[in-house]
C-alpha cells in the first residue's frame, strides 16, 4: 500500500519530463567549460600518465559508488585489480584481496565507459549478474540477473525513532517490462535525436533519475543506475578522444554529498515531473567531477616532475618505495610520512633506520618537516 505521497510514475503524464531551459543554461555551460578544460589537460599527457589518471578515476568510482550503498571496498586492492584487468600499467597481483562483487563492479564500470553500444534489457541483466555473482547478499539469496518479480512493494526505507519511514516506492513488478521498454526506447533512440538538443550531461542526469525511479532489481539499483549515467555521458561525447575512457568519477562527488543526493532523488520522485532542481544538482555534481579529475591530472604531472627533478638523487630502495607509496592515489594520512609509517611501509624493522632515511630525504630537499608538530608526532610532507 502506497503511503506518504503520490509518486511520479503514478501521474497521468508520466514519463513526460519537464525542466526550465533557462534555469539550466548556466549550470550546463559550467559543466561544458569544466569538461573542455579537463580534455585540454588530458591531451597533454603521454600514454603512461594518462593510464595513471584513468586508474585513479576508475578506483575512485569503484570505491565511491559502492560506499554510497554502504559497501566498503579496499581502494589499494581495487586499484591493483583495475590496472591489471584494464591493462593500465603494471601492478602487483592483489586479486585475493578483491571480492567477486568488486571484480564484477569493475567489469560493469569498464563496460559502461568503453562499450558504447546500445543499452538493452540483456545488458542491464548481465551487469546485475556481474554485481551479485554468488546469487546472495551475505547469506540472503537474491534474484540475480533478472528484474524483480515479487508482488511485495519495492520500497526505499529508513529507520527513525518513531518507526520506519518510506522515502519512495517503485512501480510494481508487473509493470516493469513495459516501463523498462519505454525507458530504453527513450535512452537508445529518442534522447539521441539531435532535434531534441539534449547534451550528454543532461541526458545522463535524466537517465539516472528515470532508472532509479523504476528500481528494477531487488538490489544494486544505485550502482547500476550510475553506470547507466556513465554510459549516457560517454555515448553523447563522440568528440572525446577514443584512447581516453573514464575521465570523471561522479560517484566520488555524490558520496560526499550523499544526503543531498538522496534528498534530491526523493523530492524529484515525489514531484510533478518538473525535474529542474534535480537536474541542477546532478549537473553540478558532474561539473565538480570534471574539476576533480582535472586536479587528478595536475597531481599526476606534479609527481612526474618530482621524479624528473630528483632523478639523480641516490635513493636507497626503502626511500624510493616509501616515496612512491606516499605519492600514490591510495596514500594514507594524505601522504604524510612519519617514522612509524616509514617503518611499516618499508618493513625496515628499525625506527633508527627510518629516522636516518627520513633525515637524508629532508637534507636532499625531497621532504620537509611539518612545523606545527614535533617530537614523536614529527611528520614530513613531500616537496611537490
Amino acid at each position: 500500500m502506497l503511503i506518504e505521497s503520490t509518486y511520479i510514475w503514478q501521474r497521468p503524464d508520466w514519463p513526460i519530463w519537464r525542466w526550465s531551459t533557462e534555469a539550466l543554461r548556466l549550470p550546463l555551460s559550467a559543466a561544458e567549460d569544466a569538461r573542455a578544460r579537463l580534455l585540454d589537460k588530458l591531451g597533454q599527457l603521454d600514454d603512461e600518465h594518462r593510464q595513471q589518471v584513468e586508474a585513479e578515476l576508475y578506483t575512485r568510482e569503484t570505491v565511491s559508488t559502492s560506499a554510497i550503498e554502504g559497501v566498503q571496498v579496499d581502494a589499494a586492492a581495487a586499484r591493483s585489480s583495475i590496472i591489471r584487468r584494464l591493462k593500465l600499467g603494471v601492478a602487483p597481483n592483489r586479486d585475493w584481496q578483491v571480492t567477486d562483487q568488486t571484480r564484477g563492479l569493475i567489469d560493469i564500470l569498464a563496460d559502461s565507459s568503453q562499450n558504447l553500444s546500445v543499452l538493452t534489457k540483456e545488458r542491464l541483466k548481465a551487469w546485475h549478474e556481474a554485481l551479485f555473482p554468488s546469487g546472495r547478499i551475505g547469506l540472503m539469496p537474491i534474484l540475480t540477473g533478472e528484474f524483480r518479480a515479487s508482488a511485495e512493494p519495492m520500497q526505499v526505507i529508513s529507520a527513525t525513532r518513531t518507526g520506519d519511514r518510506v522515502h519512495y516506492e517503485a512501480p510494481p513488478s508487473d509493470r516493469l517490462d513495459g516501463e523498462i521498454a519505454r525507458f530504453l526506447q527513450w535512452y537508445n533512440v529518442e534522447s539521441r535525436d539531435d532535434r531534441l538538443g539534449l547534451t550528454a550531461t543532461l541526458r545522463g542526469c535524466i537517465a539516472h533519475l528515470w532508472f532509479e525511479t523504476l528500481h528494477p532489481f531487488e538490489d544494486g539499483n544505485g550502482r547500476i543506475g550510475r553506470a547507466v549515467w556513465d554510459l549516457a555521458m560517454m555515448q553523447g561525447n563522440p568528440q572525446q578522444p577514443s584512447h581516453i575512457a573514464r575521465i570523471w568519477a561522479v560517484s566520488s562527488v555524490i558520496h560526499r554529498r550523499k544526503k543531498e543526493y538522496w534528498d534530491q532523488l526523493e523530492s524529484a520522485q515525489k514531484g510533478d515531473l518538473d525535474i529542474t532542481r534535480w537536474l541542477s544538482f546532478a549537473i553540478d555534481c558532474v561539473t565538480q567531477a570534471y574539476s576533480e579529475a582535472a586536479a587528478c591530472v595536475d597531481r599526476v604531472m606534479q609527481v612526474a616532475w618530482f621524479w624528473v627533478r630528483h632523478r639523480k638523487v641516490a635513493l636507497n630502495e626503502r626511500q624510493r618505495k616509501a616515496l612512491n607509496i606516499a605519492l600514490s592515489g591510495d596514500a594514507l594520512d594524505d601522504g604524510w610520512l612519519t617514522n612509524r609509517r616509514y617503518v611499516k611501509l618499508t618493513q625496515c624493522g628499525s625506527a633508527v633506520t627510518a629516522s636516518r632515511d627520513l633525515a637524508q630525504l629532508e637534507q636532499w630537499g625531497l621532504i620537509q618537516r611539518d612545523p606545527e608538530v614535533g617530537g614523536r608526532s614529527t611528520r614530513y610532507e613531500i616537496c611537490l
